[in-house]
């Protein structure tokens, strides 16, 4: 993983062929000490491990698809669980075929190279289990 600087709080990270996309991002989050961030990018990967929450049964299902798949938008955010950095993203994909395939983004996901812009924000978020939807979720303070 390489990445620039561009203005305070604002990187570009470049992930190479074979780089595990999360655990690059929560490398990068540590590194920087990055507690709160958005991050957006595009690419392409030769694997990827995709998810889809049930809510009726609070599980995830997953299914992993090895082959060439163009990153038509990766979006997310970086927020902290138990003092470490937990990225989460969403990711839509296309395939050789123009299909396109999407879910949650896990662990395992390998970049052919991919390039995320990350915003630091100011503060910190912080994630914990919420029971009700049985997901980690953002504790935020204000309600409208």
């Amino acid at each position: 993983m390489i990445y620039a600087q561009l203005g305070t709080g604002k990187y570009v990270i470049r992930l190479e062929s074979g780089d595990d996309i999360l655990q690059s991002l929560r490398q990068f989050a540590t590194a920087k000490r990055l507690s709160a961030g958005l991050l957006e990018g595009i690419g392409s990967l030769s694997k990827v491990k995709l998810g889809h929450y049930d809510f009726k049964t609070r599980k995830y299902s997953y299914e992993t698809f090895e082959d060439d798949l163009e990153i038509l938008n990766l979006s997310g955010n970086i927020a902290s669980m138990n003092r470490q950095p937990i990225p989460h993203a969403h990711v839509t994909l296309g395939r050789r075929d123009f299909s396109v395939i999407g879910g949650h983004l896990d662990e395992g996901s390998s970049a052919n190279m991919v390039e995320i812009g990350i915003l630091k924000l100011p503060g910190k978020l912080v994630k914990a289990k919420d029971d009700e939807i049985g997901l980690n979720v953002l504790q935020l303070a204000r309600r409208i």
